[in-house]
């Protein structure tokens, strides 16, 4: 299954099987850095504009899922779908994620979707 880029959209609709998943910044402290998680309930849609979380949507972005993929007995890749992350702005959402994988903005973090053919 080939690689795809990257897509910016402006909606997605969740499937019976997607998850949503609000992921907080990374807080540093004494002897531990602590990221939040928690799964957001009864989200179908997610649409600029939305309140999330207390997120307010400004942007979307969706990359491909090549192949499947798990950690620790979770998946969090689905071959052939898509996984998105919807943040405040476009410039958050490029930037959520630090090298080290430290969270430096709030995102909900969207798994598997399926995206609109173009």
């Amino acid at each position: 299954m080939p690689k795809q880029p990257d897509r910016w959209v402006n909606s997605v609709v969740l499937d019976a099987e997607s998850t949503a998943k609000y992921i907080g910044s990374t807080k540093q402290f004494l002897i531990a850095d602590i990221t939040t998680v928690k799964n957001v309930d009864a989200v179908k849609t997610v649409k600029l504009g939305d309140e999330i979380g207390g997120i307010r949507i400004g942007a979307i972005r969706c990359s491909f899922h090549w192949r499947d993929a798990s950690y620790s007995g979770a998946q969090y890749m689905w071959r052939g779908r898509w996984a998105c992350m919807a943040g405040r702005s476009k410039d958050e959402v490029e930037a959520a994620v630090a090298e080290d994988g430290t969270k430096r903005h709030d995102y909900i973090h969207l798994v598997p979707v399926r995206l609109p053919e173009t």
